[in-house]
């Protein structure tokens, strides 16, 4: 008679908790966040290109456009840069895409900051095919700018 009560109670409670525990399998969306307090060894922030220089190592190191943009794989790799060329003062500028292999990344005298060098020519630049931003992917941040621009007008 114990052993059938015992069964009556066990058995309910043991399918209770398993439901709870399918449940809260159901309610997990992956690994926790992790976070960090300093840049890792071997890793820059974004602002350390956007911005920069493009120098020619064909062209004893002239300067021969500005990165303005980067293009970012879903995987967080650099694909390419988006370098702005020509033009006087940001009037007349076109943007090329170089792929990022073809970017050749050193550090200044001091060691505090990049020099960012491609083997090709400012006429080389200026005359490839103008890089377009087609439908991309976009985040909820420029969503909120392009409507705040919108309600400007």
């Amino acid at each position: 008679m114990k052993t059938t009560f015992l069964s009556t109670l066990v058995i309910p409670t043991l399918i209770a908790v398993a439901g709870i525990a399918y449940a809260s399998d159901d309610n997990q969306t992956g690994m926790e966040a992790s976070y960090l307090t300093q840049t890792p060894q071997g890793t820059f922030h974004s602002d350390s290109l956007t911005g920069n220089q493009v120098k020619s190592s064909v062209e004893d190191d002239e300067d021969i456009g500005t990165i303005n943009d980067l293009i970012i794989d879903e995987d967080g790799q650099i694909n390419a840069v988006v370098v702005g060329v020509g033009g006087f003062l940001g009037m007349g500028e076109k943007d090329v895409a170089i792929e990022w292999d073809s970017l050749e990344l050193t550090k200044d005298e001091d060691g505090e900051d990049y020099i960012i060098s491609v083997n090709a020519s400012q006429e080389a630049l200026e005359s490839a095919e103008e890089y377009e931003r087609g439908n991309d992917l976009h985040t909820e941040r420029d969503t909120e700018m392009n409507n705040s621009e919108n309600d400007d007008e």
